[in-house]
Protein backbone atom coordinates (compact mmCIF):
# COMPACT_ATOMS: atom_id res chain seq x y z
CA UNK A 1 0.00 0.00 0.00
CA UNK A 2 1.15 3.53 -0.72
CA UNK A 3 2.14 5.70 2.22
CA UNK A 4 0.56 9.15 2.10
CA UNK A 5 1.85 12.08 4.12
CA UNK A 6 -0.39 13.48 6.84
CA UNK A 7 -0.40 16.83 5.04
CA UNK A 8 -1.58 15.27 1.77
CA UNK A 9 -4.24 13.19 3.51
CA UNK A 10 -5.45 16.20 5.51
CA UNK A 11 -5.80 18.17 2.28
CA UNK A 12 -7.77 15.32 0.69
CA UNK A 13 -10.19 15.04 3.62
CA UNK A 14 -10.75 18.81 3.63
CA UNK A 15 -11.38 18.74 -0.11
CA UNK A 16 -13.91 15.91 0.29
CA UNK A 17 -15.63 17.83 3.08
CA UNK A 18 -15.79 21.12 1.19
CA UNK A 19 -16.34 20.03 -2.41
CA UNK A 20 -18.03 16.66 -2.13
CA UNK A 21 -16.95 13.08 -2.53
CA UNK A 22 -17.28 10.21 -0.14
CA UNK A 23 -15.25 8.15 2.29
CA UNK A 24 -15.69 4.39 2.36
CA UNK A 25 -15.04 2.32 5.52
CA UNK A 26 -14.22 -1.36 5.10
CA UNK A 27 -15.59 -3.11 8.20
CA UNK A 28 -17.80 -0.16 9.12
CA UNK A 29 -19.64 -2.09 11.84
CA UNK A 30 -16.53 -2.43 14.01
CA UNK A 31 -16.27 -0.22 17.07
CA UNK A 32 -13.49 2.05 15.84
CA UNK A 33 -14.74 2.31 12.25
CA UNK A 34 -18.28 3.02 13.40
CA UNK A 35 -16.97 5.88 15.54
CA UNK A 36 -14.94 7.39 12.70
CA UNK A 37 -17.92 7.11 10.37
CA UNK A 38 -20.04 8.95 12.97
CA UNK A 39 -17.43 11.73 13.14
CA UNK A 40 -17.47 12.08 9.35
CA UNK A 41 -21.26 12.14 9.17
CA UNK A 42 -21.31 14.86 11.82
CA UNK A 43 -18.98 16.91 9.60
CA UNK A 44 -21.32 16.55 6.64
CA UNK A 45 -19.13 14.09 4.75
CA UNK A 46 -20.83 11.45 2.61
CA UNK A 47 -20.10 8.04 4.12
CA UNK A 48 -20.32 4.57 2.62
CA UNK A 49 -19.12 1.31 4.09
CA UNK A 50 -19.34 -2.44 4.14
CA UNK A 51 -19.33 -5.25 6.67
CA UNK A 52 -19.68 -9.00 6.70
CA UNK A 53 -23.06 -8.90 8.42
CA UNK A 54 -25.77 -6.52 9.52
CA UNK A 55 -25.61 -5.26 13.11
CA UNK A 56 -27.12 -2.63 15.36
CA UNK A 57 -24.23 -0.33 14.42
CA UNK A 58 -24.69 -0.73 10.66
CA UNK A 59 -28.42 -0.06 11.09
CA UNK A 60 -27.69 3.06 13.15
CA UNK A 61 -25.30 4.38 10.52
CA UNK A 62 -27.91 3.84 7.83
CA UNK A 63 -30.46 5.80 9.86
CA UNK A 64 -27.90 8.62 10.09
CA UNK A 65 -27.47 8.73 6.32
CA UNK A 66 -24.63 6.34 5.53
CA UNK A 67 -24.89 3.81 2.71
CA UNK A 68 -23.90 0.41 4.11
CA UNK A 69 -23.35 -2.71 2.02
CA UNK A 70 -23.59 -6.13 3.64
CA UNK A 71 -20.78 -8.19 2.19
CA UNK A 72 -17.53 -7.04 0.61
CA UNK A 73 -17.51 -6.46 -3.15
CA UNK A 74 -15.30 -4.63 -5.62
CA UNK A 75 -18.30 -2.68 -6.92
CA UNK A 76 -18.75 -1.03 -3.52
CA UNK A 77 -15.68 1.20 -4.01
CA UNK A 78 -15.66 2.14 -7.70
CA UNK A 79 -16.92 5.68 -7.13
CA UNK A 80 -15.37 6.61 -3.77
CA UNK A 81 -12.79 9.27 -2.91
CA UNK A 82 -10.98 7.53 -0.05
CA UNK A 83 -10.99 4.03 1.47
CA UNK A 84 -10.30 3.48 5.18
CA UNK A 85 -9.58 0.02 6.59
CA UNK A 86 -8.35 -1.58 9.81
CA UNK A 87 -5.43 -3.90 10.38
CA UNK A 88 -7.98 -6.66 11.01
CA UNK A 89 -9.00 -6.57 7.34
CA UNK A 90 -7.14 -8.89 4.99
CA UNK A 91 -5.18 -7.01 2.31
CA UNK A 92 -6.73 -9.40 -0.23
CA UNK A 93 -10.16 -7.98 0.59
CA UNK A 94 -11.80 -7.25 -2.81
CA UNK A 95 -12.59 -3.66 -1.89
CA UNK A 96 -9.04 -2.84 -0.83
CA UNK A 97 -7.61 -4.65 -3.84
CA UNK A 98 -9.95 -2.85 -6.25
CA UNK A 99 -9.25 0.56 -4.71
CA UNK A 100 -5.54 -0.05 -5.06
CA UNK A 101 -5.92 -1.12 -8.71
CA UNK A 102 -8.02 1.97 -9.48
CA UNK A 103 -5.61 4.33 -7.75
CA UNK A 104 -8.11 5.31 -5.05
CA UNK A 105 -6.26 6.48 -1.90
CA UNK A 106 -6.40 3.72 0.72
CA UNK A 107 -5.32 4.30 4.34
CA UNK A 108 -5.44 2.60 7.72
CA UNK A 109 -7.89 3.58 10.41
CA UNK A 110 -5.05 4.93 12.56
CA UNK A 111 -3.67 7.13 9.77
CA UNK A 112 -7.15 8.52 9.16
CA UNK A 113 -7.69 9.22 12.86
CA UNK A 114 -4.25 10.82 13.00
CA UNK A 115 -5.43 13.37 10.43
CA UNK A 116 -8.85 13.97 12.01
CA UNK A 117 -7.39 14.59 15.47
CA UNK A 118 -5.38 17.57 14.27
CA UNK A 119 -8.62 19.52 14.27
CA UNK A 120 -8.79 19.33 18.08
CA UNK A 121 -6.98 21.81 20.30
CA UNK A 122 -6.15 19.25 23.03
CA UNK A 123 -5.75 15.51 22.53
CA UNK A 124 -5.50 13.00 25.39
CA UNK A 125 -4.36 9.55 24.26
CA UNK A 126 -4.53 6.54 26.59
CA UNK A 127 -2.10 3.69 25.92
CA UNK A 128 -1.28 0.49 27.77
CA UNK A 129 -1.65 -3.26 27.62
CA UNK A 130 -4.72 -3.16 29.88
CA UNK A 131 -7.34 -0.68 31.03
CA UNK A 132 -7.48 1.70 28.06
CA UNK A 133 -11.24 1.64 27.48
CA UNK A 134 -12.12 2.03 31.15
CA UNK A 135 -9.69 4.92 31.60
CA UNK A 136 -10.98 6.65 28.45
CA UNK A 137 -14.51 6.33 29.85
CA UNK A 138 -13.38 7.76 33.19
CA UNK A 139 -11.76 10.72 31.43
CA UNK A 140 -14.92 11.23 29.40
CA UNK A 141 -16.95 11.23 32.61
CA UNK A 142 -14.68 13.75 34.37
CA UNK A 143 -14.26 16.19 31.48
CA UNK A 144 -17.98 16.02 30.63
CA UNK A 145 -18.88 16.67 34.27
CA UNK A 146 -16.54 19.66 34.19
CA UNK A 147 -18.36 21.09 31.17
CA UNK A 148 -15.46 20.60 28.75
CA UNK A 149 -17.68 18.95 26.08
CA UNK A 150 -15.10 16.36 24.93
CA UNK A 151 -15.20 14.34 21.76
CA UNK A 152 -14.39 10.79 22.84
CA UNK A 153 -13.44 7.65 20.91
CA UNK A 154 -13.42 4.44 22.95
CA UNK A 155 -12.77 0.80 22.18
CA UNK A 156 -15.95 -0.11 24.07
CA UNK A 157 -19.31 1.49 24.68
CA UNK A 158 -19.19 4.48 27.00
CA UNK A 159 -21.87 4.79 29.70
CA UNK A 160 -23.92 6.79 27.16
CA UNK A 161 -24.39 3.54 25.21
CA UNK A 162 -22.12 4.44 22.28
CA UNK A 163 -18.35 4.07 21.76
CA UNK A 164 -18.22 7.68 20.56
CA UNK A 165 -19.24 10.99 22.07
CA UNK A 166 -19.64 13.76 19.51
CA UNK A 167 -18.50 16.82 21.43
CA UNK A 168 -16.66 20.00 20.52
CA UNK A 169 -13.29 20.60 18.89
CA UNK A 170 -11.59 21.73 22.09
CA UNK A 171 -10.73 18.24 23.37
CA UNK A 172 -10.38 14.75 21.92
CA UNK A 173 -10.04 11.74 24.26
CA UNK A 174 -9.06 8.51 22.55
CA UNK A 175 -7.50 5.08 22.89
CA UNK A 176 -3.95 4.84 21.61
CA UNK A 177 -3.65 1.21 20.55
CA UNK A 178 -0.17 -0.19 20.07
CA UNK A 179 -1.06 -3.00 17.64
CA UNK A 180 1.07 -2.71 14.49
CA UNK A 181 2.36 0.63 15.82
CA UNK A 182 -1.02 2.28 15.25
CA UNK A 183 -0.37 4.92 17.92
CA UNK A 184 2.64 6.21 16.00
CA UNK A 185 0.12 7.88 13.65
CA UNK A 186 -1.19 10.02 16.52
CA UNK A 187 -0.15 13.40 17.90
CA UNK A 188 -1.33 13.70 21.51
CA UNK A 189 -0.90 16.79 23.59
CA UNK A 190 -1.15 14.52 26.65
CA UNK A 191 -0.14 10.85 26.56
CA UNK A 192 -1.08 8.42 29.35
CA UNK A 193 0.67 5.05 29.71
CA UNK A 194 -1.08 2.66 32.11
CA UNK A 195 1.11 -0.44 31.87
CA UNK A 196 3.21 -2.43 29.42
CA UNK A 197 3.43 -6.19 28.93
CA UNK A 198 4.31 -8.49 26.06
CA UNK A 199 1.34 -8.88 23.72
CA UNK A 200 0.48 -8.87 20.01
CA UNK A 201 3.27 -11.34 19.40
CA UNK A 202 2.17 -11.73 15.78
CA UNK A 203 3.72 -8.28 15.28
CA UNK A 204 6.12 -7.50 18.14
CA UNK A 205 9.05 -9.88 18.34
CA UNK A 206 9.77 -9.31 22.03
CA UNK A 207 9.25 -6.91 24.94
CA UNK A 208 12.11 -4.69 23.78
CA UNK A 209 10.30 -4.07 20.49
CA UNK A 210 7.22 -3.03 22.44
CA UNK A 211 9.24 -0.73 24.71
CA UNK A 212 10.75 0.97 21.69
CA UNK A 213 7.31 1.46 20.16
CA UNK A 214 5.90 2.92 23.38
CA UNK A 215 8.87 5.26 23.72
CA UNK A 216 8.24 6.61 20.23
CA UNK A 217 4.51 7.00 20.84
CA UNK A 218 4.86 8.72 24.22
CA UNK A 219 7.58 10.94 22.82
CA UNK A 220 5.05 12.43 20.41
CA UNK A 221 3.15 14.14 23.26
CA UNK A 222 3.58 17.91 22.98
CA UNK A 223 2.50 18.88 26.49
CA UNK A 224 3.03 16.08 29.01
CA UNK A 225 3.34 12.33 29.54
CA UNK A 226 1.64 10.64 32.49
CA UNK A 227 3.17 7.28 33.24
CA UNK A 228 2.68 4.42 35.70
CA UNK A 229 6.14 4.32 37.26
CA UNK A 230 5.31 1.19 39.28
CA UNK A 231 5.58 -0.70 35.99
CA UNK A 232 9.17 -1.75 35.36
CA UNK A 233 8.81 -1.77 31.59
CA UNK A 234 7.39 1.75 31.60
CA UNK A 235 10.20 2.91 33.89
CA UNK A 236 12.59 1.73 31.19
CA UNK A 237 10.58 3.60 28.57
CA UNK A 238 10.62 6.79 30.67
CA UNK A 239 14.43 6.87 30.59
CA UNK A 240 14.36 7.45 26.84
CA UNK A 241 11.89 10.35 26.92
CA UNK A 242 13.19 13.87 26.29
CA UNK A 243 11.66 15.28 29.48
CA UNK A 244 10.66 13.56 32.74
CA UNK A 245 7.06 12.33 32.73
CA UNK A 246 4.47 12.91 35.43
CA UNK A 247 4.73 9.69 37.41
CA UNK A 248 2.07 7.90 39.44
CA UNK A 249 1.68 4.65 41.33
CA UNK A 250 1.08 3.06 44.69
CA UNK A 251 4.29 4.28 46.34
CA UNK A 252 5.37 7.73 47.48
CA UNK A 253 8.44 7.52 45.24
CA UNK A 254 6.16 8.79 42.47
CA UNK A 255 5.02 12.38 41.95
CA UNK A 256 1.43 11.22 42.50
CA UNK A 257 0.67 8.26 44.77
CA UNK A 258 -2.58 6.61 45.75
CA UNK A 259 -3.51 4.44 48.73
CA UNK A 260 -6.74 2.55 49.33
CA UNK A 261 -8.24 3.62 52.68
CA UNK A 262 -11.40 1.50 52.78
CA UNK A 263 -13.26 -1.18 50.86
CA UNK A 264 -16.88 -0.74 49.79
CA UNK A 265 -19.32 -3.47 48.67
CA UNK A 266 -18.80 -2.44 45.04
CA UNK A 267 -15.66 -0.35 45.15
CA UNK A 268 -13.10 1.59 47.16
CA UNK A 269 -12.20 4.82 48.86
CA UNK A 270 -8.65 6.02 48.26
CA UNK A 271 -6.40 8.98 48.94
CA UNK A 272 -4.27 10.75 46.39
CA UNK A 273 -1.04 12.50 47.34
CA UNK A 274 1.36 14.68 45.36
CA UNK A 275 4.99 14.71 46.47
CA UNK A 276 3.81 13.14 49.73
CA UNK A 277 1.18 15.79 50.49
CA UNK A 278 -2.42 14.59 50.56
CA UNK A 279 -4.60 16.20 47.89
CA UNK A 280 -7.89 14.59 48.82
CA UNK A 281 -10.03 11.48 49.05
CA UNK A 282 -11.92 9.78 46.22
CA UNK A 283 -14.74 7.27 46.02
CA UNK A 284 -14.79 4.67 43.25
CA UNK A 285 -17.96 2.63 42.82
CA UNK A 286 -16.76 -0.20 40.59
CA UNK A 287 -14.92 -3.38 41.65
CA UNK A 288 -11.30 -4.33 40.98
CA UNK A 289 -8.25 -2.73 42.62
CA UNK A 290 -6.80 -2.25 39.14
CA UNK A 291 -9.58 0.28 38.56
CA UNK A 292 -8.17 2.43 41.37
CA UNK A 293 -5.03 2.55 39.26
CA UNK A 294 -7.05 3.49 36.15
CA UNK A 295 -8.98 6.13 38.07
CA UNK A 296 -5.76 7.64 39.39
CA UNK A 297 -4.43 8.12 35.86
CA UNK A 298 -7.66 9.83 34.79
CA UNK A 299 -7.75 12.02 37.90
CA UNK A 300 -4.16 13.18 37.37
CA UNK A 301 -4.87 14.10 33.74
CA UNK A 302 -7.85 16.17 34.86
CA UNK A 303 -6.02 17.89 37.72
CA UNK A 304 -3.04 18.68 35.49
CA UNK A 305 -5.50 20.21 33.02
CA UNK A 306 -6.87 22.57 35.66
CA UNK A 307 -10.12 20.86 36.68
CA UNK A 308 -10.77 21.44 40.39
CA UNK A 309 -10.50 18.51 42.77
CA UNK A 310 -14.12 18.57 43.97
CA UNK A 311 -15.43 18.33 40.39
CA UNK A 312 -13.10 15.43 39.68
CA UNK A 313 -14.17 13.64 42.88
CA UNK A 314 -17.87 14.05 42.05
CA UNK A 315 -17.36 12.66 38.56
CA UNK A 316 -15.35 9.61 39.66
CA UNK A 317 -17.90 8.80 42.37
CA UNK A 318 -20.65 8.86 39.73
CA UNK A 319 -18.82 6.52 37.34
CA UNK A 320 -20.42 3.06 37.12
CA UNK A 321 -18.16 1.30 34.64
CA UNK A 322 -18.55 0.21 31.02
CA UNK A 323 -19.96 -2.92 29.37
CA UNK A 324 -17.95 -6.13 29.41
CA UNK A 325 -15.61 -4.94 32.17
CA UNK A 326 -16.64 -6.94 35.25
CA UNK A 327 -20.17 -6.40 33.98
CA UNK A 328 -22.91 -8.12 35.98
CA UNK A 329 -25.38 -9.54 33.45
CA UNK A 330 -27.76 -11.61 35.58
CA UNK A 331 -28.02 -14.93 37.36
CA UNK A 332 -28.63 -18.59 36.61
CA UNK A 333 -30.19 -20.81 39.25
CA UNK A 334 -29.01 -18.37 41.88
CA UNK A 335 -25.48 -18.10 40.50
CA UNK A 336 -24.31 -14.60 39.56
CA UNK A 337 -23.01 -14.15 36.01
CA UNK A 338 -20.38 -11.62 34.94
CA UNK A 339 -19.05 -10.70 31.51
CA UNK A 340 -15.48 -9.49 31.01
CA UNK A 341 -13.17 -8.61 28.14
CA UNK A 342 -10.08 -10.11 29.81
CA UNK A 343 -7.96 -11.83 27.15
CA UNK A 344 -4.40 -11.47 28.50
CA UNK A 345 -3.11 -13.52 31.47
CA UNK A 346 -2.65 -10.43 33.65
CA UNK A 347 -6.23 -9.34 32.97
CA UNK A 348 -7.53 -12.83 33.69
CA UNK A 349 -5.73 -12.94 37.05
CA UNK A 350 -7.05 -9.51 37.99
CA UNK A 351 -10.64 -10.38 37.02
CA UNK A 352 -10.69 -13.66 38.92
CA UNK A 353 -9.15 -11.99 41.97
CA UNK A 354 -11.67 -9.15 41.87
CA UNK A 355 -14.60 -11.56 41.61
CA UNK A 356 -13.37 -13.71 44.49
CA UNK A 357 -13.11 -10.60 46.66
CA UNK A 358 -16.46 -9.25 45.46
CA UNK A 359 -18.55 -12.43 45.74
CA UNK A 360 -16.79 -14.63 48.29
CA UNK A 361 -17.72 -17.69 46.21
CA UNK A 362 -16.00 -20.20 43.99
CA UNK A 363 -15.38 -18.93 40.46
CA UNK A 364 -16.31 -20.76 37.26
CA UNK A 365 -14.61 -19.31 34.17
CA UNK A 366 -15.81 -19.74 30.61
CA UNK A 367 -12.88 -18.52 28.51
CA UNK A 368 -12.51 -18.07 24.75
CA UNK A 369 -8.81 -17.48 23.91
CA UNK A 370 -8.22 -14.65 21.44
CA UNK A 371 -5.85 -15.39 18.52
CA UNK A 372 -3.56 -18.36 18.06
CA UNK A 373 -0.36 -16.31 18.29
CA UNK A 374 -1.23 -14.85 21.70
CA UNK A 375 -2.28 -18.27 23.02
CA UNK A 376 0.96 -19.85 21.81
CA UNK A 377 3.27 -17.09 23.06
CA UNK A 378 1.68 -16.85 26.51
CA UNK A 379 0.75 -20.51 26.92
CA UNK A 380 2.15 -21.04 30.43
CA UNK A 381 0.94 -17.63 31.59
CA UNK A 382 -2.60 -18.46 30.46
CA UNK A 383 -2.47 -21.79 32.28
CA UNK A 384 -1.26 -20.12 35.47
CA UNK A 385 -3.80 -17.30 35.48
CA UNK A 386 -6.78 -19.48 34.58
CA UNK A 387 -5.81 -21.92 37.33
CA UNK A 388 -6.77 -19.26 39.87
CA UNK A 389 -10.40 -20.18 39.12
CA UNK A 390 -12.11 -23.18 40.68
CA UNK A 391 -13.62 -24.44 37.43
CA UNK A 392 -12.40 -23.62 33.89
CA UNK A 393 -14.25 -24.24 30.63
CA UNK A 394 -12.36 -23.41 27.44
CA UNK A 395 -14.20 -22.56 24.24
CA UNK A 396 -12.61 -22.69 20.80
CA UNK A 397 -9.93 -20.08 20.07
CA UNK A 398 -11.28 -16.95 18.38
CA UNK A 399 -8.93 -16.56 15.39
CA UNK A 400 -9.67 -12.90 14.56
CA UNK A 401 -7.24 -12.05 11.75
CA UNK A 402 -5.15 -15.25 12.02
CA UNK A 403 -4.90 -18.73 10.56
CA UNK A 404 -4.73 -21.79 12.77
CA UNK A 405 -1.34 -22.70 14.27
CA UNK A 406 -0.80 -26.47 14.42
CA UNK A 407 -0.72 -27.79 17.98
CA UNK A 408 -2.32 -24.68 19.48
CA UNK A 409 -5.89 -25.31 20.62
CA UNK A 410 -8.20 -24.88 23.56
CA UNK A 411 -8.38 -28.65 23.97
CA UNK A 412 -4.59 -28.88 24.42
CA UNK A 413 -4.56 -25.89 26.77
CA UNK A 414 -7.22 -27.59 28.93
CA UNK A 415 -5.10 -30.75 29.07
CA UNK A 416 -2.06 -28.67 30.04
CA UNK A 417 -3.95 -26.96 32.88
CA UNK A 418 -5.19 -30.24 34.35
CA UNK A 419 -8.27 -31.65 36.03
CA UNK A 420 -10.06 -28.39 36.82
CA UNK A 421 -10.11 -27.41 33.12
CA UNK A 422 -12.25 -28.81 30.32
CA UNK A 423 -12.56 -27.97 26.62
CA UNK A 424 -16.07 -28.01 25.17
CA UNK A 425 -17.72 -26.78 21.97
CA UNK A 426 -20.03 -23.85 22.62
CA UNK A 427 -23.19 -25.96 22.32
CA UNK A 428 -22.14 -28.19 25.24
CA UNK A 429 -20.92 -25.55 27.68
CA UNK A 430 -24.15 -24.57 29.46
CA UNK A 431 -25.17 -28.15 30.28
CA UNK A 432 -21.71 -28.84 31.70
CA UNK A 433 -21.73 -25.62 33.74
CA UNK A 434 -25.08 -26.56 35.30
CA UNK A 435 -24.16 -30.17 36.12
CA UNK A 436 -20.48 -30.03 37.02
CA UNK A 437 -19.58 -26.59 38.42
CA UNK A 438 -20.68 -24.15 41.09
CA UNK A 439 -20.12 -20.59 42.27
CA UNK A 440 -20.05 -17.33 40.36
CA UNK A 441 -19.84 -17.61 36.56
CA UNK A 442 -17.73 -15.29 34.43
CA UNK A 443 -17.51 -15.24 30.64
CA UNK A 444 -14.09 -13.98 29.58
CA UNK A 445 -12.37 -13.16 26.31
CA UNK A 446 -12.10 -10.57 23.55
CA UNK A 447 -13.73 -12.81 20.96
CA UNK A 448 -17.38 -13.51 20.18
CA UNK A 449 -19.09 -14.83 23.31
CA UNK A 450 -22.55 -13.55 22.42
CA UNK A 451 -24.13 -16.95 21.71
CA UNK A 452 -22.90 -18.38 25.01
CA UNK A 453 -24.06 -15.22 26.76
CA UNK A 454 -27.55 -15.56 25.27
CA UNK A 455 -27.78 -19.24 26.18
CA UNK A 456 -26.65 -18.77 29.75
CA UNK A 457 -29.07 -15.91 30.35
CA UNK A 458 -32.13 -17.79 29.12
CA UNK A 459 -34.82 -18.28 31.74
CA UNK A 460 -33.96 -20.89 34.31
Amino acid sequence: MKNYSMEWLDSLVRNIEERGGNIHFVGIGGVSMYSLARLCLARGITVTGSDREESDRTKELQLLGASVFIGHSSKNVRDVSLVVYTHAIDRDNPEIRTAYDLGIPTVTRSAFLGVLMMGYKSRIGVSGSHGKSTTVAMLDCIFSHAGRNPTTLSGADLPIGEPVRLGGSGLLIYEACEYKDSFLDFSPTVAIALNLELDHTDYFSDIDALKSSFASALGRASRRVIINADDGNLRDVAKSLRKPPVSFGGTDQNEYSYSITSFKPQGYEFDLCRFGSRLGSFELNIPGEFNVHNATAAIIAALEDGIDLSTVAEAIASFRGIPRRLEYIGSRFGRKIYYDYAHHPTEISATIGALKSLTGTQITVIFKPHTYSRTKSLWREFASSLSLADHIVLSDIFPARESEIPGVSSARLAEFIGNKAKYLPDSKIIEYIDLCTNGTIVLMGAGDLENIKKDIKRSE
